[in-house]
């Protein structure tokens, strides 16, 4: 899949964590290129996390097949890595923390 569906597909829908068992779901903000974890269900319930002013690490052929998407911005760097179109999703950011998400 190249950057632009693996973005879409982490986007839409709702996740669920592995461990903990909290739903979240992923928005794209064009405005402060930012990445919004919003909590749906569980313990962080309406708990917004926001990784802000990010730009992709990767060069554009990498871009076109992939599978591990980095942001980076100033300080923070966030991971996600997609295996299928129906996850799992593993995040590993400094702003998100790290989990292992299932699609709910």
């Amino acid at each position: 899949m190249n950057s632009t569906e693996m973005m879409n597909i982490i986007m839409n829908g709702d996740w669920r964590n592995t461990e903990t068992n909290d739903v979240c779901s992923f928005s794209w903000s064009d405005s402060d290129h930012s990445i919004t974890m919003k909590y749906i269900s569980g313990d962080k319930t309406g708990r917004k996390d926001s990784h802000q002013f990010v730009k992709l690490y990767h060069n554009a052929e990498y871009l076109k097949n992939c599978n591990l998407l980095r942001y980076q911005s100033n300080l923070f760097t966030s991971e996600f890595t997609l295996e299928s179109e129906n996850g799992p999703l593993l995040v590993v950011s400094n702003v998100f923390g790290k989990m292992k998400l299932i699609r709910q």
